[in-house]
């Protein structure tokens, strides 16, 4: 099941309309957003990113759904998470997290709510600011990976 689901995203790829470097453009929006925590927004994102950047859109929705699917959430997000709380330590650690539980077990229903938030917020901006840092050389990378391949797959349409 999982190797025809490859198979037929590659396909999709195959059949990928563009220049490869308009391809290219849009697989490296789709790995960024794919690597990074912006769960809700990520087609939105790759829209507006691609049409503003004037690059493949399908080619950012394929490569997004190839990174960022039900197999890989919580891999993804966890390894966010690691790598924001190194970069903003104490921010959300698990320490916090039992602390701020404990607070709300002995607070009010507003309080415990006004608690939860500020652990949430803060938890967002620790997982963002990992998953963009973790994003960022994947992107990077995947640009001439991607070229690379778009041109030796328009070479074999031409011949």
């Amino acid at each position: 099941m999982i190797k025809q689901k490859f198979m037929s995203t590659f396909k999709k790829f195959k059949e990928l309309q563009g220049s490869p470097t308009y391809l290219a453009r849009g697989v490296v929006i789709g790995v960024f957003v794919g690597f990074a925590p912006l769960m809700p927004f990520k087609s939105a994102i790759i829209l507006t990113t691609t049409v503003l950047l004037s690059c493949s859109t399908v080619a950012a929705l394929l490569s997004c759904t190839i990174i960022c699917n039900p197999l890989t959430y919580i891999p993804l997000y966890y390894i966010a998470w690691i790598i924001g709380d190194f970069l903003l330590p104490g921010k959300a650690s698990w320490i916090l997290l039992e602390q701020t539980i404990t607070q709300m077990q002995q607070s009010s229903i507003s309080e415990a709510i006004a608690l939860a938030a500020d652990v949430g917020l803060e938890t967002i901006i620790v997982v963002l600011a990992g998953g963009c840092v973790l994003a960022l050389p994947f992107a990077f990378f995947s640009y001439p990976i991607a070229h690379h391949l778009f041109q030796k797959m328009s070479r074999k349409q031409i011949n």
